[in-house]
């Protein structure tokens, strides 16, 4: 069931079904319940996304009307709580969105600040490089850590990413201006 927000303009499995207006597009992307719809509700100050603590939650891409982009839900990928049908279906649909969507230029790389990227997180780097897209990693639940492990997280992600991390806490907001104004650099308003 998709969420009930009146910013929601579609909910998709297939190309077809997609928005065709080709405003800009920025996927929100990562495993599933590393916290991306937290997230999204956060940086919105809104509960347009739903939060589940059950992964694979959300099972299609959702479009949010934005200002001037569509913010893009994407299903999370590792486990979900549904069958191997259901997940290898929102699986397919994730891959055609991101191979060959025009109006996408990047992404939020959602992820718990208390995990090591995996062979997903590894592929996603890949495929912002070789489009050439823009591609922010935020790692999530920050406040789950004390602040000597907080710096040691940040410290270990920035070298296995080879980038800045946006260390953040949905919970208490701590983090979330600089994901904002990472998004705003891309000149998206939110």
């Amino acid at each position: 069931m998709p969420p009930k927000s009146n910013r929601l303009v579609a909910s998709c499995l297939t190309i077809a079904e997609m928005p065709k207006d080709g405003l800009i597009e920025l996927a929100f992307l990562g495993r599933s319940n590393a916290g991306k719809s937290s997230l999204i509700n956060a940086l919105t100050r809104s509960k347009m996304a739903h939060v589940s603590s059950n992964p694979g939650k959300t099972q299609r891409i959702h479009f949010y009307q934005m200002a001037n982009w569509y913010l893009v839900d994407l299903p999370g990928y590792g486990y979900a709580k549904v069958s191997k049908t259901i997940r290898d279906e929102f699986g397919q649909a994730v891959e055609e969105y991101l191979s060959s969507r025009q109006p996408l230029i990047g992404g939020i790389l959602v992820q718990d600040i208390r995990r090591d990227p995996e062979d997903e997180e590894r592929q996603i780097l890949q495929w912002a490089s070789e489009r050439n897209l823009f591609l922010a990693v935020v790692g999530t639940k920050l406040d789950r850590l004390n602040k000597t492990e907080q710096q040691n997280r940040i410290q270990r992600l920035e070298e296995l990413y080879h980038r800045t991390i946006y260390p953040v806490s949905n919970r208490t907001g701590e983090g979330l201006n600089k994901v904002k104004e990472a998004i705003r650099g891309l000149g998206l308003t939110i």
